[in-house]
């Protein structure tokens, strides 16, 4: 418990300082009119701006801090646009666009109170998801209402539509998947779908079956079969976690599945939500440690269980790409591809080897890091799936930014969460929707496969996968695709 705490206050402590340089770097570049922000792109085409503490990648404070250079009117709708994403930012995000609207339209005296005294006894905007940005975007709302003209009040907040656990979008749309589609948003709705919710009802199901089962042994008997003693270790683990899953124990482990999230790596996730349930209802979880930890254990794979159960045609091309990746690695090559927009992908995953050099102070290690190091063959096979799809994201996103240049709009993107004015977004809506259509009316997996059999002439690549029957031009009316 001891160890917990100093962590958690080392932990604080290098929060403070990280929120000093961010707050320092604001300081500094207050008082220019323009600042411009240098990008570095991955080997997987992903856009990366360049400064370490001060952007748009940063936390909240940061994108709270940030505003477009140049102000445009708000327009007939971009305070309608304001008022989504304030709800956006509070959680509110489960309802159609007018339900959200009007969540801060009902919301509206804690939206004055936070920008007419922010400390105060009225702290709503203090308990929003993302507070800061929450904050900067009431005093938007107020300053437009307050001109007495909110189509011609002039407003540079960026406002942001996200996609709807997009590496699950990519997937839908590269194998045609309906179903998986519909649970992503792709198709049309009169409403958001929830695809952690949807995971998290099926878990829930499956672990109160595994709480109440009854088991057809003596539990206390000295000589358990290797069966009985899974299936004891099931049941106590399904008894610990049963009531304390929700939306939020689920989420990331669903988001991140996509991307290849080790059995460890869920489990991590996983347990550090389940601690805090566990500590709310008065448990000392050092004590129950490793109970916790077998719990966790085992909602993680049922999670994934489920998912893959759920999304069977991401799954199919998950294990397509797979099985080409580890193709590739046997030849003892490195994945390599072109990506839709012509970024040519070389997966650098190699054995690294540390070295030691020995000084009179200290001995400090270095890694070779060389292209002639030996190929490190599951790093090369495991990684291929997520940095395929980081690719397609990345191409989207640039499409979508060549077409907003194209038409003299502002826009700004965290990979899949698209910024541009209030009075825009329409138009952004528009132009992301036909980026997407475009990008995936191409046989991508096709071009992939030739692509490779034209590299690698002595591999026997397996056929595609089955494509399904989702129909892309769906995308172009689906109101929640973005979000």
């Amino acid at each position: 418990k001891h160890l917990r705490f100093k962590q958690k206050n080392m932990d604080l402590h290098s929060l403070r300082c990280s929120a000093m340089l961010k707050l320092n770097q604001a300081k500094k570049f207050k008082d220019f009119e323009e600042v411009f922000f240098p990008y570095n792109v991955d080997f997987r085409g992903r856009a990366y701006p360049v400064p370490p503490h001060l952007s748009i990648v940063g936390s909240d404070l940061c994108r709270a801090l940030l505003k477009f250079a140049t102000p445009k009117p708000l327009g007939p709708n971009g305070l309608k646009w304001l008022k989504v994403h304030l709800a956006n930012l509070a959680g509110a995000d489960k309802m159609s666009f007018e339900g959200r609207a009007q969540f801060t339209e009902d919301s509206i005296d804690n939206v004055r109170a936070a920008v007419d005294d922010p400390f105060g006894e009225n702290n709503w905007w203090m308990k929003l998801d993302d507070p800061f940005q929450g904050l900067a975007t009431c005093h938007e709302i107020i300053n437009a209402i307050d001109s007495g003209d909110p189509e011609n009040y002039l407003c540079s907040l960026p406002v942001h539509m996200d996609g709807s656990c997009n590496g699950l979008q990519h997937y839908a749309a590269l194998g045609r998947d309906r179903d998986g589609g519909k649970a992503v948003n792709l198709c049309i709705a009169d409403k958001p779908q929830d695809v952690y919710i949807g995971v998290m009802h099926e878990v829930i199901r499956r672990v109160a079956e595994d709480a109440n089962e009854m088991l057809d042994f003596d539990e206390n008997k000295t000589d358990l079969t290797k069966k009985e003693k899974a299936l004891l270790k099931k049941g106590k683990s399904a008894r610990l976690v049963n009531g304390l899953i929700d939306r939020g124990v689920v989420k990331r482990t669903v988001m991140t599945s996509v991307y290849g999230v080790t059995y460890i790596g869920a489990r991590n996730q996983i347990e550090e939500k389940i601690e805090e349930k566990l500590e709310d209802k008065g448990h000392d979880i050092d004590e129950i440690e490793q109970e916790i930890n077998t719990a966790c254990g085992y909602l993680a794979s049922l999670t994934m269980e489920v998912m893959g159960q759920k999304f069977k045609g991401a799954r199919d091309t998950m294990d397509w790409l797979t099985a080409c990746a580890r193709l590739i690695a046997a030849q003892g090559q490195p994945v390599a591809f072109i990506s839709p927009i012509g970024v040519p992908v070389v997966q650098p995953y190699r054995q690294k080897r540390p070295f030691t050099v020995v000084t009179l102070l200290q001995n400090v290690v270095l890694t070779n890091d060389s292209d002639m190091l030996p190929l490190h063959r599951q790093r090369q096979v495991s990684a291929f799936p997520p940095n395929y799809v980081h690719s397609l994201d990345s191409s989207h996103m640039i499409l979508t930014a060549i077409e907003m240049q194209k038409r003299g709009l502002y826009f700004s993107a965290v990979h899949d969460s698209y910024w541009t004015h209030p009075c825009d977004i329409e138009e952004m809506n528009a132009i992301l929707r036909e980026s997407f259509i475009n990008l995936y009316n191409q046989p991508l997996l096709q071009d992939l496969k030739k692509m490779w059999e034209l590299r690698y002439p002595s591999i026997n690549f397996p056929d595609c996968p089955e494509l399904g029957e989702l129909d892309l031009n769906d995308v172009r009316s689906a109101p929640y695709f973005f979000q």
